[in-house]
Parts: structure tokens; sequence; C-alpha cells
């Protein structure tokens, strides 16, 4: 009986480009760590090496690859670097050469990539809390602090007043920002982290189709539509923040206010694909372009909240096969 290629055995080719990429990711956590102002651009290139790995040969490879190159950086610069790294980046790596490899449409490697992207985050926060002995919220109040010190710099500098909302003092818009901290920072990072799992996307595709893999087209931006299911995330935050709201239950509140603010972003992005849609369907005259924009910038707050409904409702009702509908008849 022949094995099939997912429980094949592993050649001596695939180990030693495992080896190969791995030192690569290896080097690139290295620099990261040692050049912390370059931490950033290396981190959108970390998954690479990984993600090709899995794509030549098969998740197995990804997998001991992302424990040697954690293995490799545990030595250089030490174990906790190295499990942070690996947490706050392996996970997407194995996730997205999972995704191309299975030939996974672009919005489905999306999803998995922010979900698994915000999972690492949380996880990563955590570890680091731990490990600097430095519980959560004494971390947001060193977080808090440091907003504090900004505010007397400003002050100091004389460019506060420029900075405040009309009819807002400083002490009044200060607090505003801590209880923001307070209660979205966490839903803050996990929309931060959404953005890095497009970024490493986008970044990975470019790679791969240079070098001549089959990737699936992405769809252009007026066709973007999320799937039906998203909108249960919004009603368990809906639940939640009502639920709380009846019984006093401040972290119900928190869980939320959290999940609907990281739905603002996907609504929104939502929002304008439908916009842009229509935009691109009809002919509009210059004269009519120019009032829409203006009409847009005078009301800019109504236009805002309603390109959040229209996002909120797209997935339900694809406002897109209207147009579609009529170009068939």
């Amino acid at each position: 009986m022949t094995l099939n290629k997912s429980t094949s055995p592993i050649t001596v080719r695939a180990m030693t480009e495992g080896a190969l990429m791995a030192a690569i990711a290896t080097l690139l956590g290295i620099i990261g760590i040692y050049i912390p102002v370059l931490s950033f651009v290396t981190g959108l290139f970390w998954a690479i090496p990984i993600i090709l790995l899995i794509m030549r040969h098969d998740i197995r490879l990804g997998v001991m690859g992302v424990v040697v190159a954690g293995g490799l950086i545990s030595i250089l610069a030490g174990p906790v670097q190295a499990i942070l790294l690996v947490v706050n980046l392996g996970g997407m790596a194995i996730a997205y050469g999972y995704c191309f490899k299975k030939n996974l449409s672009p919005m489905k490697a999306l999803l998995l990539g922010t979900l698994i992207t915000a999972v690492s985050t949380a996880a990563t926060i955590v570890l680091s809390a731990f490990v600097a002995n430095l519980p959560i919220s004494q971390w947001i109040s060193e977080i808090k602090i440091a907003v504090d010190e900004a505010f007397k710099t400003y002050e100091n500098m004389g460019i506060m007043e420029r900075m405040l909302p009309e009819g807002i003092s400083p002490e009044q818009y200060k607090q505003q920002i801590f209880q923001m901290i307070d209660t979205l920072l966490p839903g803050a990072y996990i929309t931060a982290s959404m953005g890095v799992a497009l970024v490493n996307y986008l970044i990975a595709r470019k790679i791969l189709r240079r070098l001549r893999y089959e990737i699936p087209d992405m769809p252009p931006f007026r066709e973007w539509h999320f799937p039906w299911v998203i909108v249960w995330g919004i009603i368990g935050g809906l639940g939640c923040l009502l639920l709380g709201n009846h019984l006093g239950h401040r972290l119900l509140i928190l869980i939320g206010q959290n999940i609907l603010y990281i739905y603002y972003p996907l609504l929104l992005i939502s929002g304008i694909s439908v916009v842009v849609f229509y935009w691109k369907s009809y002919r509009l005259t210059p004269p009519m372009k120019a009032l829409i924009i203006i009409g847009i910038i005078m009301f800019s707050h109504i236009i805002f909240m309603l390109l959040l409904v229209v996002g909120l409702f797209d997935p339900l009702f694809d406002y897109r096969r209207f147009i579609r509908t009529g170009a068939e008849q």
C-alpha cells in the first residue's frame, strides 16, 4: 500500500529547504529583536519563509520551520523573546500557508488570518504581562501615565489648545481618552491586528505571485462582499451590551463595546465598497460628482453613520444585486 502525500516521509531535500527557511526566519526575528526600529518591517516578512515551506511541501514542514526558528531565536536572543515572537507571528504564518496551499478565497483567508492574529495578539499581551510580572491593570495604568506626560508636554509647548475639539477643556479631553483606554483597549489591539493580518496577506500574495504560484485573484474593491455569518458577531456584541446594561454587569458591557468597536472598520469598508460599486456603475457628470463630494465633506458625520448602516445590511441583502439583475434583464 502506498502512502499519500500528507503521510509520506519527509525527504532530505525538504529537510534542507526547511532548515534554510528556518534560518531566514531566525535572521529576520533577530534583526527585529536587536534593532527595534526595524521590528515592524521584519514582522511583515517573517511569515514568508514559513508560507513558502508549506507551499513547496506541506503544513508539517511549516510547523517544523516555526519550531526550529523559535529554538534558534531562543539560543541567540533568549527563550522569552523567542516565545513572544513565535506566539505573535507563528500562527498567522501557518494559517496563511494553509490557505494559500488549499487555494482558499481571499476573503476566507483574510478572515482566518484575522482571527488567528487577534488570538495571537491577545496571547502575546498576556504573556508579556506575565513575563514582566506586570498585571494588565497596572499595564493600562502605565499607558495612562504616558498619555498624561504627553499632555503635559503639549501644554508646555503651547500646542494643546489647537489639538482640542471646540468646547472641551484639556482635562475633559484627557478623561475621555482615559475612558476609551479602559473600555476599548482590547478592541483597539484586535483592530490593529486585523490591519497587520491584511498587510501580511497582501505581501505574501505579491511574493508568491512573483514566484509563479497560482493564487486566487482578489476581487476589485467595489466587489468586496462579506459573508452573512459575520452579522452574528454584531448580534452577539449588541446582545452583550444590552444584557450588561440591563443587569448592570460591567464585564458584559465591556465585551459588547469591544466587539462592536472591532466591527466598525469592517462595516465601514463594506459600506464604502457598496458606494464605490454604485459610483462606478452610474456615469455621473462632473458637476454631479462635485456636488456629491461637497455633500460628503459637509455632512461627514451623517455620511459615516450611513456607511456603517449600509455595511451592516450588505452581507444580508447584497445591494449590488439590483444593478446586476437590471443588467441581465
